[in-house]
């Protein structure tokens, strides 16, 4: 799996489309329509830079934020002080205690390999939450490997640098390439290059529904990107929740 965003950690708050805040009042709706009541406790997998994470605690929410990359964690500890930070793998993840609810935001379940992965995560993740406690994650979906990433080229620029991505994805194969190069400030007038290379696997919606049933968790609802419509073919990003049972 590695450890995604390592060149790219510095930028990656400013291309990632919807704000924190925006991200956690959409989770926090989503947990009152669903869960039986309000946690008080969150798991944040692949928490990254920790500004979802902070924008939770904002809304009362205790969190502990797990991330496999040092570097996103490093910025984690300024942006969500109020968080416990915890440097490990989502695959075999080990917490202390239970809690009332999950979540993983950002497509990162895309980048775990093979759903033998994605249920080796579920299963840990299991262990760590309340009976009837909800799992919120969201995923890419086929589409929108296929219709946004393709053999697609992307230049993305900020104040803080500068990211040319360049997308392969490979349908067989059910995966899509990642070559980033990032360009980053000096400070001294000059740009640093760090390259980068992530991959994403593509999950179909019948591969995540068994998986919940493989793993003790019982599927309550698909949305499509930041609502409350239901998912369909035309999804490209899905809203998945789960409840530990």
């Amino acid at each position: 799996m590695g450890s995604a965003y390592t060149a790219a950690a510095v930028l990656y708050d400013d291309f990632r489309g919807e704000s924190p805040n925006m991200w956690a009042a959409y989770l926090d709706e989503l947990f009152a329509k669903h869960a039986e009541k309000k946690p008080k406790t969150l798991i944040d997998l692949a928490c990254g830079t920790g500004t979802v994470t902070a924008a939770l605690i904002r809304l009362g929410y205790d969190v502990t934020g797990v991330d496999i990359s040092e570097e996103m964690l490093s910025l984690a500890q300024k942006r969500a002080p109020g968080a416990l930070l915890l440097h490990q793998d989502m695959r075999s993840l080990d917490l202390y205690g239970s809690y009332g609810g999950a979540v993983c935001c950002l497509d990162s379940v895309n980048y775990l390999p093979s759903g033998d992965d994605f249920v080796r995560t579920l299963k840990r993740l299991h262990n760590f939450l309340d009976v009837g406690a909800l799992f919120i994650f969201d995923v890419n979906t086929e589409k929108r490997f296929k219709d946004k990433y393709g053999k697609n080229d992307f230049i993305l620029e900020s104040k803080n640098g500068l990211i040319a991505w360049s997308c392969d994805y490979r349908p067989r194969l059910k995966k899509c390439d990642f070559y980033l190069s990032c360009f980053i400030p000096d400070g001294d007038g000059k740009y640093v290059r760090r390259d980068e290379e992530q991959t994403e696997y593509v999950y179909s919606d019948e591969e995540i529904r068994g998986f919940a049933k493989e793993t003790g968790f019982e599927f309550v609802a698909a949305y499509d990107r930041m609502s409350f419509k239901d998912a369909d073919k035309n999804s490209d990003k899905v809203h998945y929740i789960f409840k530990r049972i």
